[in-house]
């Protein structure tokens, strides 16, 4: 029997995205190879375990089939109070974010001062700072976040996936406003 010839780095595009859970980022060789194979990683990821290939010019990661992702959940409420509480405080967001670094402990002072206490307590990934370091270590192997060192890190362009899920829902209940 003749063997399968796959793309070039096919084993770490698949251990990264779907055993890993990874973000693949621009600039890596495997998603470089994934770029160039895009069509075929569509239809291998759908055949082959029902799920979906996105793929962005910066990033790629595959798409969880369930209703819930509570990792996804997480990311989000802290991406939106860390948002709110970055441009309380007069900066840029889209800047900050995809630009410049942000140190840990900056991160822990407006997270312990801010008006969402309450949903930061309510949610386990962030509900206190030894969490939201464990929390952190977990954005960093999803590729979410790099870790300069011990008290810095700046944002990949994965976060990017998760404002524009933000604005898909702010979009959808504002449509949901206008038709009532």
């Amino acid at each position: 029997m003749e063997a399968i010839a796959y793309p070039e780095h096919h084993q770490e595009i698949v251990e990264a995205l779907l055993m890993d859970g990874r973000f693949l980022l621009e600039g890596d060789a495997a998603f470089m190879s994934l770029k160039q194979e895009v069509d075929f990683y569509r239809q291998f990821f759908r055949s082959s375990f029902g799920l979906e290939l996105q793929y962005e010019s910066e990033y790629a990661f595959l798409q969880s089939g369930r209703d819930s992702d509570p990792f996804s959940r997480d990311v989000c409420i802290f991406l939106g109070i860390l948002c709110y509480e970055l441009d309380r405080e007069g900066y840029n967001l889209l800047e900050q974010l995809s630009f410049h670094t942000l140190e840990f402990e900056q991160v822990e002072q407006l997270f312990e001062l801010s008006s969402f206490r309450e949903v930061l307590e309510a949610t386990s990934n962030l509900q206190d700072a030894q969490s939201r370091r464990n929390f952190y270590n977990r954005l960093q192997r999803r590729r979410i976040i790099d870790k300069l060192d011990d008290h810095v890190f700046r944002f990949t362009p994965a976060h990017k996936y998760f404002l524009d899920f933000a604005r898909n829902v702010a979009r959808y209940y504002e449509k949901m406003e206008e038709e009532e």
